[in-house]
């Protein structure tokens, strides 16, 4: 069962999969970028709006510009964790009333849901030998 779940992780999304997926970020990307001109904290919208850009890159292109940018949004995603987890736990409350609210816990889980798998796949994800070839 394992080498059977295993070769489907390998193929990958299908292309419409991917199409979908970039063009729907592509068009976060831009609208928050567009967004950001009128925003308090301009600088949000603008990284935001770049890391879906970097998602639509890595959903429409092949071989190593492909590779390159799934790296680099594991990646984002671990730093994007890592400071969520140290901001938490040097100024916010262990437990917040609720889930939504910021708090050590909540950046914990955060930081080991997302943020460890972010940075397993910037450092060692393997494609298919079909990509990792180019």
């Amino acid at each position: 069962m394992y080498s059977a779940g295993k070769e489907v992780l390998e193929q990958g999304l299908s292309l419409f999969s991917r199409i979908l997926l970039g063009v729907v970020a592509g068009l976060f990307g831009v609208g928050m970028i567009f967004m950001g001109h009128a925003a308090k904290a301009p600088w949000f919208f603008y990284v935001f709006g770049s890391f879906c850009l970097f998602i639509t890159v890595a959903c429409i292109t092949t071989g190593k510009v492909r590779v390159f940018f799934g790296r680099l949004i594991g990646a984002l995603v671990f730093m994007a964790a890592a400071w969520y987890l140290v901001s938490e736990l040097s100024s916010g409350p262990i437990i917040s009333g609720m889930d939504a609210d910021p708090s050590i816990l909540n950046a914990a889980k955060f930081f080991i849901l997302a943020g460890i798998p972010g940075l397993g796949y910037a450092l060692f994800a393997r494609f298919s030998p079909r990509e990792s070839d180019k």
